[in-house]
């Protein structure tokens, strides 16, 4: 696909890939027009990465959080990350717990309007859990940084406006990025 296709407004509605599991259309939109399903992806399950992201800036612009859920077949990761946009004093700190062949088990939702994530093992818990106009991210990270824990419990709201959605083909075949971006 040349350039011109990925410029291109999505308008149609139905299921994103076709029966071969390609892309059905190119291009951006500004909410979910299409409905992704990940039993019509035509890739190896170890070869499928599925992705949950909330970065979340306090109202002064000082202090960020970062919240990642990954399933990417072969490896999963659960990361949370703390940083200070502070010119004068910036720093970050991150941590991660890795998993071996998550395959789908984290059960990421297949539209990121509807379903909860959650992943629960002796050092996190990790909630992200969506309602109607609202998100809200649960986390306890025990030794989290420095022997010290992080907790928080986020509630975002979600006003009725555009998204940004892209449906990017790559070369490779059934091949493709398909991407949400919400700003809350």
């Amino acid at each position: 696909m040349n350039s011109k296709n990925l410029n291109h407004k999505l308008t149609g509605s139905g299921a994103l890939l076709n029966e071969n599991g390609a892309l059905r259309e190119a291009g951006w939109a500004n909410s979910l027009v299409y409905d992704y399903s990940r039993s019509m992806v035509k890739a190896n399950k170890s070869r499928l990465k599925e992705w949950d992201y909330y970065h979340v800036i306090d109202s002064e612009g000082k202090y960020a959080v970062s919240f990642t859920f990954a399933d990417n077949g072969y490896m999963g990761l659960i990361s949370v990350s703390l940083l200070s946009l502070d010119e004068n004093d910036p720093w970050e700190h991150t941590e991660s717990i890795i998993t071996p062949f998550p395959m789908g088990k984290f059960k990421l939702p297949e539209n990121s309007s509807k379903g909860n994530v959650r992943y629960k093992d002796k050092r996190i818990d990790l909630k992200f859990l969506v309602k109607e106009g609202k998100r809200r991210i649960v986390c306890e990270f025990k030794d989290f940084w420095n022997g010290k824990p992080l907790f928080c419990d986020i509630v975002m709201k979600q006003p009725e406006m555009d998204t940004m959605v892209i449906a990017t083909p790559w070369d490779q075949k059934h091949a493709f990025y398909y991407n949400q971006k919400i700003n809350c």
